[in-house]
């Protein structure tokens, strides 16, 4: 389950200092460290075009990119303000496509692929965007596939499903759907199985509208004679349940490992790549003349020469119209995002763009209090932790290690005491204390264990070396890396 991550209104001086605004002719940049604002004004076709745009340096470990989807859940909306504010952004842009003009407010569903800290937010099949875990960014065609297996008595069953935190409609039977907390609060969908599952385990099977568990995700089974022939008597109580998720490559059908792909976002049309115009929007899946041929206020994202990031709006502007624009601004690679009255743009305290309704998603940069730590266990990626640097003392929550290295952990309450077994060695831990047991012997720690947002954070080195591990330090990405 993700943690909240850490806020923080000042720049730090190790990354570089504040910038002052500079003038650039003909355009204009200001700059607050990693996260710059540029405009310019472009003549193309003879017309002209107002571009503002944000870069971001992505290897600043002091940035995290991710979507963030409505207060209430996916198919909700919210205003972009909101957004930024919930989730502490330094700079944002309004995100993928969705059913703006649904009556029910809790249908506005997206239509373009989600994924935050390796996990599938919202399943689809797009062009996209995808920031990873080694700091990089690129554009490809690519399509979300989703597998879930049971395993009853050591034996394990398969099946599809037909995407994660979608809905299809109350007539449609045979639906399967994955839901995670990001859809909301609850599930009541009609004509339906619902199986929660905490902790991988299904506690519950049941055609009643369920609540989401805080630490667990929720399957939907629609009411077909399939589902009910083939499917539900394979679920019972007790069950071991996990969701097998991957990303496609549309053009080649290779696999794009989740775990290494830190944010994505599904739009359209591609624009253009590796410096060129690349723009067939019939290849890409769209058909909508407000798309492919007619002229509107855009936003877009993509790659400058320098491999920043980069997300900006365009004044009214047709697709061709708008990749020949990015071309001269600088960009390489770049495909659309929403537009017209979700065109919305923010960087340092500036709303350089505000939409013109309430969104359902959008795409932030969030910058964090320290700089976050990536972690990697006998080289598996632990997408779903990240550390911090606090002075000069890695802490990193320690759930995912201990998981992947087949360590034995208990939390006693009655004593606040965490308590390690792996091999010969027993390790028993304090929140706010600097001192640990290894083996009954007291070992003093460089920081004290810390809980925060529900996770525990220990010192790194230490302890993993206290366990047997070895821990080398790649300064490039803040990794971790721990061989055991």
């Amino acid at each position: 389950m993700r943690h909240k991550r850490y806020r923080t209104f000042t720049h730090i001086a190790m990354l570089g200092c504040m910038l002052s605004a500079v003038a650039i002719s003909p355009s204009s940049a200001s700059a607050l460290g990693t996260v710059q604002t540029k405009s310019q004004t472009v003549s193309y076709n003879g017309k002209s075009f107002t571009a503002q745009w944000v870069t971001v340096d992505l290897t600043d470990p002091y940035l995290r990119v991710k979507p963030v989807t409505a207060a209430d859940g996916i198919g909700h909306d919210e205003s972009f303000a909101s957004m930024l504010d919930r989730s502490h952004a330094i700079a944002g842009i309004n995100g993928t496509f969705f059913d703006a003009y649904e009556q029910n407010e809790a249908n506005r569903y997206p239509n373009g692929l989600l994924v935050s800290s390796g996990e599938i937010v919202h399943s689809g099949t797009n062009p996209a965007f995808l920031v990873n875990a080694d700091k990089t960014a690129s554009l490809q065609r690519m399509q979300t596939e989703q597998q879930i297996s049971v395993t009853h008595q050591g034996k394990a069953y398969k099946f599809a499903t037909w995407g994660v935190n979608k809905y299809w409609g109350d007539d449609v039977e045979d639906q399967v759907v994955w839901y995670t907390r990001d859809f909301g609060a609850s599930i009541g969908f009609p004509n339906s199985t619902k199986i929660v599952l905490r902790e991988g385990k299904v506690t519950n099977i049941t055609t009643d509208s369920v609540n989401m568990p805080e630490d667990g995700y929720v399957c939907l089974l629609g009411n077909s004679a399939n589902n009910r022939t083939h499917v539900l008597p394979n679920i019972h109580l007790g069950d071991s349940v996990q969701l097998i998720s991957a990303l496609h490559k549309e053009d080649n059908g290779s696999a794009v490992q989740l775990p290494t792909v830190d944010a994505a976002i599904g739009a359209g049309p591609h624009l253009l790549t590796n410096g060129a115009v690349d723009l067939d929007a019939q290849r890409d899946g769209f058909t909508d003349p407000k798309i492919t041929t007619s002229a509107n206020v855009r936003s877009f994202i993509g790659i400058d020469a320098s491999r920043q990031l980069v997300m900006g709006t365009l004044s009214t502007a047709t697709m061709a119209d708008m990749a020949e624009v990015l071309l001269q601004i600088g960009l390489t690679d770049a495909m659309n995002l929403d537009g017209g009255a979700s065109s919305s743009l923010y960087a340092n305290g500036t709303m350089l763009r505000s939409a013109g309704r309430e969104l359902s998603n959008a795409f932030v940069v969030e910058r964090l209090d320290h700089p976050q730590i990536q972690l990697e266990v006998n080289g598996q990626f632990v997408h779903e932790f990240r550390g911090y640097l606090l002075q000069e003392t890695s802490m990193v929550p320690f759930r995912g290690i201990l998981e992947r290295i087949g360590a034995k952990f208990q939390w006693q309450e009655a004593t606040r005491t965490l308590s390690v077994q792996y091999g010969s060695k027993q390790l028993e831990l304090q929140p706010d204390h600097a001192v640990m047991k290894v083996n009954g012997k007291s070992v003093t720690l460089p920081e004290a264990p810390t809980i925060k947002d529900g996770h525990i954070y220990m010192p790194l080195r230490a302890i993993m070396e206290s366990l047997g591990g070895k821990v080398q330090w790649d300064p490039s990405l803040y990794r971790a890396s721990l061989q055991f």
